[in-house]
């Protein structure tokens, strides 16, 4: 029997591709996930661990300074020893006319008080030396006669070696402790310079009243602890007048030429 001829036509279509099971999918997002779970588990015990209280970074020490060193006090350490005392002058004497320089041999530590005199009608200065002729003070500066009490190693802080003294008359100095100088005890009055030593345990009231009867300067000068200096009083001519009196006030000195009184008060 014969067979019919084949007939050509378009090949036909291919057959649909096969479609892949769901389940490995599945199983993959599992594993997946569980892994994820997991790590994220294994991360959060670390952390936690190392911000325990036994594993806080501990915070950065600051830089400690070298210690300072102890002095240990003496005994008599912090308390103020009292002031040693005066050393003792002996009594000198200098006298001359007309201007010249005298050396004088003083205890170079103690402190004197130096009744001086002038017989003349032109200037008159007395002037206190130093080693080499250094210029310590100006002891006095008048004019004409002039008779009265000053300090010498005092305020100048430093004993004098000479003076130098510019007159046309005559003049002496005597030079004594100032442990000599009258006492001032509340009251005092005169009618030319003076010093006074204000005696150790004296109360003085804590005012000074100062009266001025003259025409030339009226000073009033007080020297305390250490013999630091205070000015009282600086005028000219009258006055009268009420000033501060410090408590420890050791030494008083007046400048005139004319009657003055001081008083302490309240």
């Amino acid at each position: 029997m014969t067979q019919p001829p084949p007939v050509y036509g378009p090949p036909p279509p291919p057959p649909p591709p096969r479609s892949m099971p769901v389940w490995p999918w599945l199983v993959g997002g599992a594993v997946v996930f569980v892994l994820i779970l997991c790590l994220g588990g294994v991360g959060l015990f670390v952390a936690l661990r190392e911000s325990g209280p036994d594993s806080r970074p501990a915070p950065p020490r600051a830089a400690s300074a070298e210690p300072m060193p102890r002095v240990t006090p003496g005994p008599d350490e912090g308390t103020r020893l009292p002031d040693p005392p005066r050393v003792m002058g002996s009594d000198a004497t200098v006298s001359g006319r007309g201007s010249r320089t005298v050396d004088v041999d003083l205890e170079p530590d103690a402190v004197y008080v130096a009744t001086i005199t002038h017989d003349g009608a032109s200037n008159f200065m007395v002037e206190g030396l130093g080693d080499g002729g250094r210029p310590l003070s100006l002891i006095v500066n008048a004019i004409g006669d002039y008779s009265g009490d000053r300090t010498v190693g005092l305020s100048e802080r430093e004993t004098p070696v000479a003076f130098r003294v510019r007159a046309q008359g005559t003049w002496k100095i005597v030079l004594r402790d100032l442990s000599k100088a009258p006492a001032f005890r509340g009251e005092a009055s005169g009618r030319k310079p003076a010093v006074f030593i204000v005696p150790e345990g004296t109360r003085l009231p804590p005012r000074l009243t100062a009266t001025h009867s003259g025409r030339d300067n009226f000073v009033v000068r007080g020297y305390g602890d250490d013999d630091g200096i205070g000015l009282f009083v600086n005028e000219i001519g009258r006055y009268r007048g009420t000033t501060s009196l410090p408590p420890d006030t050791s030494v008083i000195e007046v400048e005139a030429q004319g009657g003055w009184t001081l008083e302490a008060t309240t």
